[in-house]
């Protein structure tokens, strides 16, 4: 072999290695020029919107999101950007989830492995191996759980196609408010259906409407129905005040979110009980962080997740009070007592994503049954924790501080 082939060999190899060559992190969003600041559309997926945003806002979560994956193990970064950039909002929640949670414990002092093997053999990984500065080690699992898992997605995209055609064709003198159910199963026609609205708008008064909203509510309004295959709507006119006629940008101006709401704990609890039964007995502490795709959570939908439902019990033939008690149908707390207790502590989220890092609060939950505890060093975040039979709740770092966050971020300060 000559002296010049030798040197290319040389070169390749260095380059496998990464010797002497700056090797740049790989790229989330699209090196472009961007000129579309419109808002969000229904039929966007937050991949798409983000991508194409010319937002100052929306910039903001892009250099975010692209610098929590030059923080990210190498290894792992192609695989989180194909979930990221795959058009799914569930893979790209989930993604930013697991992205947001490595860099926040990171900063922390925590380090992780993704995906580590379990010395038990199983087959299955936990998405991290988490050590803190004193060396305590648990494993730490990254769910997203949703209140509209049963959703149709083929029909929620349909409606969302509708709702784009009528967002966008204003109205001068109305807005209108949706209130809707169910889930077409054939693509409905947003062009009718605008036509339609349309039509009957203009067979209104605004003042007279106006004057019959002030009065009586937007409830006693005879409403529009509409129906089509499966998907019901009614619909209300918005009378525009009249210094607003004729500048509406659009025509919704309360909309409906569509069909599938069920309750905001047992999400939690089911994410917490499949996690907890998936890995067989552990050698240290499991943590599982939930993070429910829901704008409504608070403290009693957190406690009946783990501890059980709430339920009044009285008592026949007397005039007491009725007691309060949780059904044996929390994640942690069965018909038979303690329950899954390889889940040391559950970290639960209220609707964290890329937008609402400033804004969003969580919770870890220390398992009062844990087979084997959960690591002291969590407490610096917010947590809660049994104490003389009674909740307490603690305060801790949010995410906001530890991501060094204005208040009303990524909106200007």
């Amino acid at each position: 072999m000559g002296r010049v082939g030798r040197k290319k060999r040389m070169k390749a190899f260095r380059k496998s290695l990464g010797i002497g060559f700056n090797i740049a992190a790989p790229k989330v969003f699209d090196s472009v020029k961007r000129t579309d600041d419109s808002p969000k559309q229904n039929t966007e997926s937050d991949f798409i919107f983000y991508n194409r945003s010319a937002r100052t806002e929306i910039e903001k979560i892009r250099n975010l999101i692209e610098d929590c994956v030059k923080n990210y193990p190498r290894t792992e970064q192609k695989e989180i950007i194909s979930r990221l950039r795959s058009g799914d909002d569930v893979h790209f929640r989930s993604a930013c989830f697991e992205l947001f949670i490595y860099e926040v414990l990171r900063r922390q002092g925590f380090t992780l492995t993704p995906h580590p093997e379990l010395p038990n053999g199983s087959p299955y990984r936990p998405d991290f191996l988490v050590s803190d500065t004193e060396g305590r080690c648990f494993y730490l699992e990254a769910v997203l759980a949703t209140e509209n898992n049963e959703l149709d997605r083929g029909g929620e995209a349909r409606k969302g196609a509708v709702l784009d055609t009528l967002a966008k064709s204003p109205h001068d003198k109305f807005m209108i408010a949706l209130d809707d159910e169910g889930s077409p199963k054939s693509p409905p026609s947003g062009k009718k259906l605008k036509n339609q609205i349309h039509a009957w708008l203009d067979s209104l008064d605004p003042d007279e409407v106006l004057e019959k909203i002030d009065s009586a509510g937007l409830d006693s309004i005879e409403p529009l129905v509409w129906a089509h295959d499966e998907w019901h709507l009614q619909i209300r006119p918005i009378p525009l005040k009249p210094e607003r006629r004729g500048q509406s940008s659009t025509l919704i101006g309360i909309g409906g979110s569509g069909g599938g709401w069920v309750d905001a704990w047992s999400p939690i609890r089911d994410a917490v009980k499949f996690k907890g039964g998936k890995y067989g007995d552990l050698e240290i502490p499991l943590v599982v962080a939930v993070n429910l795709d829901s704008f409504h959570l608070d403290r009693i939908d957190e406690m009946q997740a783990l501890f059980g439902q709430e339920q009044f019990v009285f008592k026949p033939g007397s005039d007491a009070e009725p007691e309060m008690r949780r059904a044996p149908n929390g994640a942690w707390h069965g018909k038979r007592g303690p329950q899954y207790t390889r889940v040391s502590a559950a970290w639960i989220f209220n609707d964290l994503h890329a937008s609402s890092l400033a804004v969003r609060d969580s919770t870890i939950y220390f398992n009062p049954w844990a087979a084997l505890p959960a690591p002291e060093s969590l407490k610096c975040f917010p947590f809660a924790e049994p104490q003389n039979d009674k909740m307490q709740w603690n305060k801790g770092l949010t995410f906001r501080e530890i991501f060094e966050l204005h208040e009303g971020w990524p909106e200007n300060a």
